[in-house]
């Protein structure tokens, strides 16, 4: 667990600290740098991002507020375990979010944040060969939302990021294996190409196909580990 937290940025004391705390960790757990059911202490996370008890308690609570983590009994928080119904609920729910604003953003990318997606995917491709995933799975997170902040839809953006708290620590579950083919690599060119081409329903269905191989993988993956855990 202090591993996953070592690679968060400090806080900047000009910032609210307890927001800007939240927000880290908000970004930690979407890009999948936790484990399912890793537990968070408000004292590690105060030592990790360099703050006091009280806004990294804050931050912690907020984010259980969210339904990002939950509450155990002795006051800590942990990320919470998936189930393949909760999963089949967030395929429905993340197809329909992160292709409307996929539609949304189409016509509105800039061509420098068309350079941006271009060069994250380049090092994300590096990142795959040298089989980095918590790099993969950090560059896969900050390539989506870039497309998806540019929808225009501040509140559209806020509900597709509860849905990837909600996952984030399942990436961890469906890599490596899921890292061995080139699946993500060749929709995120698909996803490129439907940008340079300002081809909404495209890139809808580019960010929908992404989505569906991920989350059977991921169901694969749960249904592999309920099952050993039974063994």
């Amino acid at each position: 667990m202090s591993d996953a937290l070592h690679g968060l940025r400090p806080v900047e004391r000009h910032e609210t600290l307890a927001d800007r705390a939240r927000q880290e960790l908000r970004a930690a757990v979407m890009a999948g740098r936790f484990e399912p059911g890793a537990r968070l202490t408000v004292r590690s996370v105060s030592q990790a991002l360099g703050i006091s008890l009280t806004p990294a308690r804050e931050a912690l609570y907020g984010l259980v507020a969210e339904g990002a983590l939950e509450t155990g009994p002795t006051g800590s928080a942990s990320i919470p375990v998936l189930t393949e119904a909760r999963v089949q609920e967030l395929l429905v729910i993340r197809c329909a979010l992160e292709g409307a604003a996929a539609r949304a953003a189409a016509g509105r990318i800039s061509g420098a944040a068309l350079d941006e997606l271009r060069a994250c995917d380049a090092v994300l491709r590096g990142a795959h060969r040298r089989a980095a995933f918590k790099e993969v799975m950090a560059l896969n997170w900050r390539f989506h939302f870039t497309v998806y902040e540019a929808s225009g839809m501040p509140n559209l953006v806020r509900m597709i990021e509860g849905c990837w708290l909600s996952a984030g620590a399942y990436l961890n579950v469906i890599y490596p294996d899921y890292g061995q083919t080139d699946r993500g690599l060749a929709n995120h060119a698909e996803i490129l190409a439907a940008i340079e081409e300002a081809d909404g329903e495209r890139l809808a269905a580019a960010i929908r196909t992404d989505i569906e191989m991920a989350s059977h993988a991921l169901l694969a993956a749960i249904t592999g580990r309920e099952e050993s855990a039974g063994a």
